[in-house]
């Protein structure tokens, strides 16, 4: 069995590409059994589930999917109300996550894998010398409310510390009773998410105030749950910094896409999805 895994095909900003037509060609080239695939597809509910639904109509195999932060973007945040926009991405999040495609309500076991998905968000614990008491000073800077999209499209313009810790310590604990219940025998576990699971995946770069861009990137409370559960290997997406770390035991791979001017092949999503896919042999 051959089980491929891509993340942030961002098809609404990459839309001179036809994403279902290039992701069948990449299933039959890579002569894939199972397509996983990571979040940040579209921006909103609705792109995704019109991309799920005609990906269903071209790919001759199943897919799984996660949620990334841009799925949950609602649009013309700045004409609506605070409640609407957060009640609705929300919403977004729980019937995406609910999906018969959602990975993590629907682990993939196979002879010597468990394959699971953590969706993914961000505590600020990247921020350098993290300290938990300065947590609402980190989710209280200017990047995030003028820079980082995520707090004017999911939270309208909403800064709260609490409820970004809190957001992933639910994950954490659906995910701990998860593994629990699931009869592993032998099989190593393989986890896949959107956010980054350590900050070791980001690269480190010469701009001023760069921590603070650091801080919406994951979490490093995965990588300790992770290691907690002997994790063999964790693929992410999210930061457009496709890249590879081991640590402590774990496989870390990114293999988020991005934007087509981030690419290394330019005006070739294929060969870029062929060059940062991983592949699950089993």
């Amino acid at each position: 069995m051959r089980i491929g895994f891509v993340s942030d095909l961002h098809i609404d900003f990459n839309r001179q590409y036809d994403f279902c037509d290039i992701l069948a060609k990449l299933v039959q080239d890579e002569q894939l059994d199972r397509l996983v695939i990571m979040g940040d597809s579209a921006n909103g509910r609705q792109r995704n589930l019109n991309f799920y639904t005609r990906l269903t109509q071209k790919l001759p195999i199943p897919f799984n999917t996660l949620i990334g932060n841009h799925d949950l973007y609602v649009s013309h945040p700045r004409r609506r109300r605070v409640d609407s926009i957060q009640r609705e991405s929300r919403q977004t999040y729980f019937q995406l996550d609910n999906l018969s495609t959602a990975l993590t309500r629907h682990p993939i076991l196979t002879i010597h894998w468990a394959i699971t998905g953590i969706n993914g968000w961000y505590d600020y614990t990247f921020a350098k010398n993290f300290k938990a008491q300065r947590g609402p000073e980190y989710a209280d800077n200017f990047v995030a409310k003028h820079v980082w999209p995520d707090q004017m499209y999911i939270n309208g313009n909403q800064i709260d510390y609490q409820r970004d810790r809190n957001w992933v310590t639910r994950q954490i604990f659906a995910w701990q009773h998860q593994i629990n219940q699931l009869q592993l025998g032998s099989r190593k576990l393989l986890v896949a998410s959107h956010m980054l699971p350590t900050k070791r995946l980001a690269r480190q770069m010469p701009i001023p105030f760069y921590d603070r861009f650091m801080y919406q990137l994951g979490s490093e409370r995965y990588r300790k749950l992770f290691e907690q559960n002997h994790v063999s290997i964790s693929i992410s997406g999210h930061s457009h910094m496709p890249t590879k770390v081991d640590y402590n035991g774990i496989q870390y791979r990114n293999i988020s896409l991005g934007y087509d001017f981030q690419w290394q092949n330019a005006g070739d999503a294929l060969s870029e999805l062929k060059r940062l896919m991983f592949i699950l042999e089993d």
